[in-house]
């Protein structure tokens, strides 16, 4: 390592000294938040408060400026879509349109099936990764945790389909209607 002493005066010296120089510096990478809530009607309870710890929890999530949000909503079989992708929020502008559009759109309807939203965030990392393809992806899924209306088979295949893209994913359940147990067992075990 290369070092070099400059003196200012008695007591005081300018020391330069180049220090691993072959290190690998990691860049810090944008995250692509994809967020998963469950409206269906035994959620009507929950939800308003689901949409204000959301709202709350969004200027956190975020932070880097390249950082997006994608928010899926779903309810029964085939009743699930995108409310919103890849959406960058970087002014207090797009932050509170995002707030809106939750307020707006989260609504109780229908039963509970976690697989189509599930094969929505697999779409959305793909188009995703070809527009930014060294970006990463963070899961945050709400529910009451009571899957009604499809098959866990199906629910299982579309977990396996997501394993290699996550960096993290967070379930979080809500209300006394949650089916812990399977929950945990299709979902958390197969993480750990």
């Amino acid at each position: 390592h290369m070092k070099r002493n400059c003196k200012l005066d008695e007591n005081y010296f300018l020391v330069s000294q180049e220090i691993n120089s072959d290190a690998i510096v990691e860049i810090a990478k944008s995250v692509n938040h994809i967020i998963v809530i469950d409206v269906s009607g035994s959620m009507s309870h929950d939800l308003p408060l689901i949409r204000t710890q959301l709202k709350n929890k969004l200027s956190n999530l975020i932070k880097g400026e390249s950082d997006t949000v994608s928010i899926v909503w779903f309810s029964g079989n085939n009743e699930s879509g995108i409310l919103k992708e890849e959406v960058e929020v970087k002014s207090l502008k797009a932050l509170n349109d995002l707030n809106e559009a939750i307020d707006k759109w989260l609504r109780p309807i229908g039963l509970t099936a976690f697989h189509k939203p599930l094969v929505l965030v697999k779409e959305i990392i793909e188009r995703i990764k070809k527009n930014r393809p060294n970006s990463v992806h963070s899961l945050l899924f709400f529910t009451d945790g009571c899957n009604n209306n499809c098959s866990w088979g199906d629910v299982i295949k579309a977990l396996k389909n997501l394993e290699n893209d996550l960096i993290s994913s967070t379930f979080i359940e809500y209300g006394f209607y949650c089916n812990s147990e399977t929950v945990v067992e299709k979902f958390i075990d197969r993480h750990n």
